[in-house]
């Protein structure tokens, strides 16, 4: 038995309707954090909003809300407060932020699979783009760091404090213009269903990956396909 034949009989089986994504999506789209990087365990839960908080306590007082105040409703509300009554205060917070983004990505390691699943696309012909809510100073410095850049066309971060850049479909759109690609060309590959549901919603192709955030019955909803992890990817994309 040669090695193709061996390679064949270990290969996950690929399904159809996983078949069939793949198929419909000439290009890729990887959430950067939880497909590609852990970059959230490696920041530690709610260290940005410690951090924002921490600012906002040690600066004069300004009349706001405590939930504000402790960032108690999550790290981008409390930015998209701030840019509105307190710019000077918003600038310092999202540098603050992306500050942590860069150092926790550049110490996270890649995803089992990735360097296989970025090489196959790239022998197929298919263009890889990175979409994140992360800064986009991190992804970029972590993929430089890894020496990924090199198989990355385009990359759609957070940049500054474009708030609205954080939602999976306005980063889907505005990483599909930059490959010069049509959105609904472009595959997404998530771990997180609220981003799934996003990048569907603005046309993309959805694909869940259980190396996220969320379940597989989650990721699931909508009969999206699900992979296991970038491995199945992979061997999906190799698939005649």
């Amino acid at each position: 038995m040669d090695v193709d034949q061996r390679a064949s009989r270990i290969a996950p089986r690929v399904r159809a309707h996983l078949a069939r994504a793949v198929g419909r999506g000439r290009h890729v789209l990887l959430d950067f954090d939880g497909v590609m990087f852990d970059v959230r365990a490696a920041m530690g839960p709610e260290a940005r909003e410690q951090a924002i908080t921490g600012l906002l306590m040690g600066r004069e007082h300004r009349p706001r809300s405590v939930p504000v105040t402790f960032s108690f409703f999550g790290v981008y509300p409390t930015l998209e407060y701030l840019a509105k009554h307190e710019p000077d205060h918003a600038v310092e917070a999202e540098a603050l932020m992306s500050g942590l983004e860069v150092d926790a990505a550049l110490t996270a390691k890649p995803t089992r699979g990735l360097d296989q699943l970025l090489a196959v696309c790239a022998a197929a012909g298919r263009k890889v783009a990175v979409i994140s809510d992360l800064s986009e100073d991190a992804v970029w410095a972590t993929l430089r760091a890894h020496t990924l850049d090199r198989y990355v066309a385009a990359v759609a971060a957070r940049q500054g404090l474009d708030l609205p850049g954080i939602d999976a479909g306005c980063t889907a759109e505005r990483a599909a213009d930059l490959l010069g690609v049509p959105v609904a060309s472009c595959l997404v590959v998530c771990g997180s269903f609220l981003r799934l549901y996003q990048a569907r919603r603005a046309g993309a192709i959805g694909l869940g990956c259980e190396c996220g955030r969320d379940s597989r019955k989650h990721l699931a909803a909508n009969q999206t396909p699900v992979v296991s992890n970038l491995a199945t990817l992979a061997q999906a994309l190799l698939a005649p």
